[in-house]
């Protein structure tokens, strides 16, 4: 099940939403990702809680459809010492185990991107994938991001490869 949710945690899984939007992350929002959980090595991604007040938005279906993931740009985007670049806005997401897999991510993605793209004010985006993950690291290459290098930071005492990735 690599990368799915585990099923003891799983809902029904509605279907895809035919629109997404970026809106305000609610408190209801943030009670409900803190409950997503992520199977073997993609572990690493649980999100835990978030606030409403560090910059994160809600990923979901328009006029009131599910949320299916969230998002954020800059200082929250950022892993551990990576220091800011003044010419691109740092971009996080993070997706609904349930949607995991399923061949949603171009269609998120590009909805995140584009609302971020407004944001970034004629910067160039950043993203950091942990090296490991294969999966992530070609949507965003379908995404039109590029590897530009490499990040390791110490998250839970141990050291974490990232490679940044930065799309024009």
């Amino acid at each position: 099940m690599d990368g799915f949710a585990d099923p003891r945690h799983a809902q029904p899984v509605t279907s895809w939403p035919e629109h997404l939007e970026i809106r305000a992350l609610t408190a209801a929002d943030a009670d409900v990702i803190a409950e997503w959980r992520y199977d073997g090595a993609w572990r690493i991604y649980d999100p835990g809680v978030l606030s409403t007040d560090d910059g994160y938005l809600a990923v979901a279906g328009r006029d009131g459809g599910p949320l299916v993931g969230y998002c954020c740009g800059g200082a929250e985007a950022r892993v551990p010492g990576l220091a800011e670049d003044p010419a691109h806005l740092d971009v996080g997401v993070g997706m609904d185990p349930r949607w995991v897999g399923r061949g949603h991510g171009s269609t998120f993605g590009a909805t995140v991107l584009t609302f971020l793209r407004k944001q970034a004010d004629g910067r160039g985006l950043r993203a950091v994938v942990q090296t490991w993950n294969h999966r992530s690291l070609r949507l965003t290459a379908r995404l039109g991001f590029t590897p530009s290098g490499t990040h390791t930071c110490i998250q839970d005492g141990r050291p974490v490869e990232y490679t940044v990735v930065t799309l024009a």
